[in-house]
């Protein structure tokens, strides 16, 4: 519980500012958005905050225990120059908008190359050409 509390709080201060959500692509299951307002730069690393909406409410085991989701709202980590990303944390929003699960921080996360025509790669370059490290 402790876990899921801290991942809520490090996220609510991760939004305390003006969300600038725009649509970075859409597949079958669900649109993508990156808030821009969240864009940091710390070096090499550039730090967003990304949501997915999915077209109908979702299950997963997680914890244990099966959790009905319908968003999942995270940050999400990028190497530019690399093209290579990771996700620090995620938190699955039930269809009432409450969060039914989250991952915490995950500031050990291994990075992952960008999979090509993936909301993975619109989301890497939509913010890496948005800071110019396209």
């Amino acid at each position: 519980m402790r876990s899921i509390l801290a991942g809520i709080m490090a996220l609510a201060a991760f939004e305390a500012h003006a969300a600038d959500w725009v649509e970075i692509g859409a597949d079958t299951q669900a649109r993508y958005y990156v808030d821009v307002a969240s864009i940091a730069v710390d070096g090499e690393t550039v730090r967003v905050q990304k949501k997915g909406i999915y077209t109908q409410p979702l299950t997963e085991n997680l914890g244990g225990s099966p959790r009905v989701f319908k968003e999942t709202l995270g940050v999400v980590e990028l190497d530019c120059g690399r093209r290579i990303h990771r996700v620090t944390q995620i938190d699955m929003l039930g269809p009432e908008g409450d969060v039914v699960w989250s991952s915490g921080r995950m500031p050990k996360r291994d990075w992952e190359g960008v999979l090509p025509k993936s909301h993975g790669e619109a989301t890497l370059d939509f913010v890496c050409g948005k800071i110019g490290r396209s």
